[in-house]
């Protein structure tokens, strides 16, 4: 009878560990290793001699390799990425023989021009701590997150009207308008590091972005107090 009594309680032990093993959920998948976002910058602490255009549109693009942590809803990832940013304003950044400095310099108001902006270009590493849902038709994530930038390439482009005059010796003073494109590479007064916040919300493969940068874009300058945050849509590819 004790015999009976032993078997019984061990497969009552082993149904009940079943039981509990059922219950137990599987180890996630890596996922959301490539994103691509598209943004906008919201400029902040801008002087007021510059203004600045509504959309100021940027892409990042993100490989990142996701690591979930055990059999939770957790995982952390870390990767590589490269952010594009383009600032359009009513001034030239140029340098100033005066002040012996790259700065923000106003565009005369009776001179147009079609096209005027900084683009600012990072390599970045980004690390993020990752919540992602289970048994529902798509994913519902939230990561947050910070990633630490070098500025490896800027210059800038400018393509409107210049205009010159004749010398009055020669003849009678006349005005030449000329359309003319300068880029220029060369730049500085620009910090080649930067930090920042991220954050990503969503359901499914189109999620909301938002990027705090933490440090100032600008140094020793007439926009030193200047840094973006940026919004926009990721798209997880896979």
């Amino acid at each position: 009878m004790k015999h009976h009594k032993t078997i019984t309680i061990l497969f009552a032990i082993i149904c009940m560990a079943t039981d509990v093993n059922a219950f137990v959920p599987e180890r996630m998948h890596p996922t959301d290793r490539f994103m691509i976002t598209v943004f906008s910058d919201i400029w902040q602490d801008v002087p007021e001699t510059i203004d600045l255009r509504t959309i100021q549109r940027g892409v990042s693009i993100s490989a990142l390799q996701d690591m979930p942590l055990g059999r939770t809803n957790l995982s952390v990832a870390a990767g590589l990425a490269f952010s594009s940013h383009n600032l359009y304003s009513d001034n030239r950044y140029i340098f100033s023989l005066n002040l012996n400095q790259f700065r923000f310099v106003p565009i005369e108001p009776d001179h147009d021009y079609d096209k005027n902006k900084l683009s600012m270009n990072y390599l970045e590493v980004p690390v993020q701590l990752r919540f992602r849902t289970r048994n529902l038709p798509s994913t519902l994530r939230f990561y947050a997150g910070v990633k630490a930038g070098y500025l490896f390439h800027a210059h800038t482009k400018f393509v409107g009207k210049e205009y010159y005059d004749n010398d009055a010796d020669t003849g009678p003073p006349f005005v030449t308008e000329r359309t003319i494109k300068v880029k220029e590479h060369k730049l500085d007064n620009i910090n080649k590091y930067r930090i920042g916040l991220t954050g990503t919300i969503g359901y499914g493969a189109v999620n909301l972005h938002l990027y705090y940068q933490l440090t100032e874009t600008f140094n020793n300058n007439n926009a030193s107090g200047m840094y973006p945050l940026s919004v926009g849509v990721s798209f997880m590819i896979f």
